[in-house]
């Protein structure tokens, strides 16, 4: 048995990425002869339990310190990987190897230099064109390990959804599902556009809306446009405080995710649920667009200050965010409708 270690500590949307490769591995000829441990952050290791091909996680306690990595290195020297692959390349990554003393099969290519350069200079180097699950798809190659055909969902759901999810013949309502929120604020569309499509939304379809809100956004969430307007339409399902595992079934059954640049957006692919994607600050070069053909982008193409920031974090230099409110509403709504029909009661 070729026991093999793959390290990514997080975050959520990287390892969806992952996930992809994983699953591509697990689906390649021999897979009976391999066993895949995965090493990541505790917050994610129910998840990262789910993903298809993960034989075992071994989970990084928070805060994630230098003892924690000493911990890690014991558990993971007992087992006596034959491959190990770095599939994070950060500090922590490195500092696991250094105490297991040993070399990586193969490490992730982040290309920072040529990002950096996107962003001083514009231009898209060569090495910016591949998307990140073609960055983790070469961990395989560099590790001499084979590669199949990924399985989709990359998900084992519990409950499971209904049949078709994601899909006009649903054996329950079809769900749109609307992800407002992003780790960094600079990254979300403006919460009165938001609110603009539940009412819309509510106008043409009795269908149900399912609003997914992550740990971070309560805050800004309260008193927002976005929340007043869900007060006035039903129904509506706000999905907050929730296992991820339980996240991922609930993403499985919607038909359409409406979304930032976030892990919510990698999530719902990881499950077979195509997205309409906002994104301003960050662009297609960074390697995180969705992977799924019904997936869309919607994004301000003709901004000569896009991208600003290698993650969406640093605050609009222009104070008008125009990136994202020049995606309108107008233009949103289009791109749901035609995912239609949206039954009506």
């Amino acid at each position: 048995m070729q026991e093999i270690l793959f390290i990514r500590f997080g975050a959520l949307g990287d390892l969806c990425l992952l996930g992809w490769t994983l699953s591509r591995l697990a689906a390649a000829p021999g897979a009976g002869g391999r066993r895949i441990t995965l090493a990541t952050k505790a917050r994610f290791a129910d998840l990262a339990a789910r993903l298809h091909g993960v034989d075992e996680v071994l989970a990084l306690p928070e805060p994630g310190g230098l003892r924690d990595l000493v911990r890690l290195a014991a558990d993971v020297r007992r087992r006596k990987f034959a491959t190990v692959i770095d599939a994070h390349q950060v500090v922590r990554s490195r500092l696991l190897l250094g105490l297991l003393a040993r070399r990586p099969a193969a490490v992730l290519r982040k290309d920072t230099v040529a990002r950096l350069r996107l962003l001083r200079r514009g231009g898209v180097d060569l090495r910016l064109r591949r998307h990140m699950r073609d960055r983790f798809d070469a961990l395989l190659a560099e590790a001499g390990l084979p590669a199949g055909e990924p399985t989709v969902p990359l998900i084992a759901l519990t409950p499971q959804p209904a049949r078709g999810a994601g899909t006009s013949d649903a054996a329950e309502p079809p769900r749109l599902g609307l992800a407002p929120g992003a780790q960094w604020e600079p990254k979300r569309w403006p919460a009165a556009y938001w609110a603009d499509i539940a009412r819309r939304f509510r106008a043409a379809s009795s269908a149900p809306l399912r609003v997914f809100l992550g740990p971070r956004e309560e805050a800004w969430y309260r008193g927002s446009d976005l929340a007043v307007a869900l007060g006035a339409v039903a129904p509506v399902e706000i999905i907050r405080e929730r296992p991820l595992p339980e996240v991922a079934a609930l993403l499985a059954g919607c038909r359409l995710l409406v979304c930032n640049d976030s892990g919510l957006m990698h999530l719902a692919e990881a499950v077979g649920t195509p997205v309409a994607a906002c994104f301003g600050p960050t662009v297609a070069a960074f390697g995180y667009t969705p992977c799924l053909a019904a997936s869309t982008v919607l994004e301000v193409v003709d901004l000569p200050c896009r991208p600003c920031s290698r993650n969406g974090k640093r605050p609009c230099h222009r104070q008008d965010l125009a990136c994202l409110v020049q995606i309108t509403p107008d233009r949103m709504w289009r791109e749901i409708a035609t995912r239609g029909p949206w039954p009506k009661g």
